[in-house]
């Protein structure tokens, strides 16, 4: 048994934890793969604009963040967004109610939403394309 498995093993028994691992769900890197940064692929990213009142107007703030991943708006933007819109008409994003990208939800896009309650907390882009 090899060394690194062995000690697997001894660490999975000692946590009382069942590790299983098949052997080709673990591929080596080659050489060129891990030097060239042009073979990782580069997450979409997407961009909005959150306005303080309803009708895009009032102060204006813009937010960003790649496909999938949820952000939080910050304190001063906290339930204070009451109306927004997407980058481009592309561009897709979720409002999230609470911070973690729970609760209620709302999808905007170019056109955007002109009205919009006190409750938006954090946002997710879901697409660019």
């Amino acid at each position: 048994m090899p060394v690194l498995r062995k000690i697997l093993v001894t660490a999975a028994v000692l946590a009382g934890t069942v590790v299983s691992a098949y052997p080709s769900s673990a591929q080596p890197l080659t050489s060129s793969s891990s030097r060239s940064s042009a073979s990782h692929a580069r997450l979409a990213s997407g961009s909005w604009h959150a306005y303080w009142e309803t009708d895009w107007k009032g102060a204006v703030t813009t937010f960003s963040g790649d496909v999938g991943e949820c952000h939080y708006v910050g304190d001063n933007w906290n339930d204070h967004i009451r109306s927004a819109r997407a980058d481009g008409s592309n561009t897709k994003v979720e409002l999230w109610d609470n911070a973690d990208c729970t609760g209620g939800s709302i999808t905007i896009d170019g056109s955007g939403y002109h009205e919009i309650g006190n409750w938006v907390s954090a946002f997710r882009v879901t697409s660019t394309s």
